[in-house]
């Protein structure tokens, strides 16, 4: 007994508790993906500002893109200047300019809007199809489990058949798209069962009513003008973005994106399944219409920019896990830039590889399906 005694009270060495741990494990891992994920993006942005078939050097393309950033943070800098005319003074481009005008017009008309877009529709697709396997715990999932991808392109075949204008096919796109969840989620809450289950089921029948009727449209529109616009927009491309696009994207993605970034640690929850959820306090119902409606948002006006772009929100999440593990703190904002530094490589080879620009569609597809079935054969090792 005086042995156990002794041993019982040897003094132990007092390290940090498992909380510290856990923060000092979290602290590393950000300060590391936050250096990878930010050498990545900006190597991979200026990729793509060089890159492009208009008839200049890269050295004068690096240099009025440099140039053009200058002139915006000297921008900000006269503001004090602009609000008080007393303080008279003005801050002069240290770089000469040295290239045509036109150069600065496709950099900053064309191309940066472009990569902008480019951006968010792949980091959001990747964060929506991520949101959507959490929440229904299956890795197969994607964005448009719940017919927002079908339910949009039928919305831009009827403004495209009409001749409404671009305008009135984002409109009628995005329309459609959110009554093609709506219908889901509501039809899903008529029966009676599990409701995860139910979603997919009802996300099935309706993406499919709104694919035969897509089809109706295709077979009655005129083969010289409208059908190969429709063709042509439900393969996805990003040669008509443009600054005036941005200002519908990128502010509704980041406020969708913002939310689901606040319930990532809600979804590790749900993943564990509703019993476990609700012994741990969370509103399931809640917390799952919050889910829905986000990823809709984020995949529903992402189709209306730009079309169909399929794989995004199925691999990338994979890949993402793959790397870091099936926590949503750390896969939610790594798959949003894994997702856009992926798509914005995609667009580089869709506009540079052939005389004539490629749809993204075609080519996401292309590389995504090897993917797919690499990640399908780790399924007999157990999913990520």
């Amino acid at each position: 007994m005086k042995k156990l005694y002794r041993t019982a009270n040897v003094p132990r060495n007092k390290g940090p508790g498992m909380a510290g741990q856990i923060e000092e494990q979290e602290k590393s891992f950000f300060w590391k993906a936050a250096f990878i994920i930010t050498a990545a993006m900006a190597v991979t942005i200026l990729f793509c500002i060089l890159s492009g078939r208009y008839s200049c050097t890269r050295t004068e393309v690096f240099y009025a893109f440099l140039h053009g950033i200058v002139d915006r943070f000297f921008d900000l800098l006269e503001l004090p200047a602009k609000i008080f005319p007393s303080l008279d003074y003005a801050l002069a481009n240290p770089i000469p300019v040295t290239w045509d005008s036109n150069v600065e017009t496709v950099i900053w008309t064309i191309r940066v809007p472009r990569i902008l877009a480019v951006i968010f529709i792949g980091g959001g697709l990747a964060v929506s199809g991520a949101s959507y396997q959490c929440l229904f715990r299956n890795p197969l999932v994607s964005e448009s489990i719940l017919g927002v991808s079908s339910g949009a392109s039928f919305g831009a075949s009827i403004s495209i058949l009409l001749t409404l204008g671009s305008g009135f096919t984002t409109l009628f796109a995005f329309c459609s798209g959110a009554l093609a969840v709506t219908l889901t989620y509501l039809s899903s809450k008529l029966l009676r069962g599990n409701q995860t289950l139910l979603l997919v089921l009802a996300g099935s029948v309706v993406s499919s009513i709104f694919s035969a009727g897509l089809s109706i449209i295709k077979y009655i529109a005129p083969t010289e003008t409208a059908l190969p616009e429709i063709t042509f927009w439900l393969m996805g491309s990003f040669a008509k973005i443009s600054g005036s696009s941005l200002r519908l994207l990128i502010p509704l993605i980041s406020v969708c994106l913002l939310l689901l970034l606040r319930v990532r640690w809600q979804m590790n929850v749900l993943a564990l399944g509703d019993d476990e959820a609700k012994t741990l306090g969370v509103n399931i119902a809640r917390t799952r219409l919050l889910i829905i409606v986000c990823s809709t948002l984020i995949t529903g006006v992402s189709v209306c920019v730009c079309g169909m772009i399929g794989w995004i929100g199925v691999i990338i999440p994979q890949i993402t896990r793959m790397q870091i593990g099936p926590n949503t703190r750390r896969l939610i904002p790594c798959a949003f830039f894994v997702g856009a530094v992926f798509l914005m490589i995609v667009d580089v080879v869709c506009r540079t590889l052939l005389v004539a620009e490629i749809p993204v569609g075609i080519v996401t597809s292309l590389i995504g399906a090897p993917i797919f079935l690499l990640i399908l054969k780790r399924a007999k090792e157990g999913w990520l």
